[in-house]
């Protein structure tokens, strides 16, 4: 049998390798920094000056096309009130149908005309007839409209694709 020969002291590797890598390292550095330095003048040199850095400091700017402050917040009011949607009582009312076999697909909101484009799924004809009476007899909707309805034959279930108008207002 062969003599165990164990090695407790291991013999440091040459650090020069170490050194040298270290120093290639804090060159690459400076070098990145400098770069960066350059890059960032040249920025400076061809950068614009904001259009309103001139302008006094109460002045206000207001959009092209718009002569005065009342008919910007008119405009503004206006994209606020399209944007606002038709508000919680009228996901209220579509929450509270109890009709397991429809599925909402989407909600499209116009509220200019006052009308909610629904598009729906349901597994039946009796449950979509069910679904648009009661949303025609919730008090959130004044008028409900079949608007379309196909039956989906690629699916095997063979679902009810529709798609309804229900207007709300006061």
């Amino acid at each position: 049998m062969r003599a165990l020969s164990l090695d407790f002291e291991r013999k440091a590797p040459n650090a020069t390798l170490g050194y040298g890598l270290v120093a290639i390292g804090g060159l690459m550095a400076a070098l990145v920094v400098g770069a960066q330095a350059m890059v960032y003048q040249e920025m400076e040199r061809y950068s614009v000056p904001a259009p309103d850095a001139g302008r006094a400091r109460g002045e206000r700017l207001l959009p092209r096309g718009v002569a005065s402050e009342g008919e910007a917040l008119a405009g503004a009011r206006a994209v606020v009130g399209h944007l606002a949607g038709p508000g919680e009582e009228l996901f209220r009312a579509l929450e509270a149908i109890q009709e397991a076999d429809v599925a909402l697909l989407a909600l499209t909101p116009d509220t200019q005309k006052r009308i909610l484009r629904i598009s729906a799924e349901a597994r039946s004809l009796d449950a979509m007839i069910y679904y648009i009476r009661a949303l025609d007899q919730s008090h959130a909707f004044k008028q409900v409209v079949l608007v379309e309805h196909e039956i989906q034959n690629n699916d095997p279930q063979r679902p009810l694709r529709f798609s309804l108008a229900a207007a709300w207002g006061q």
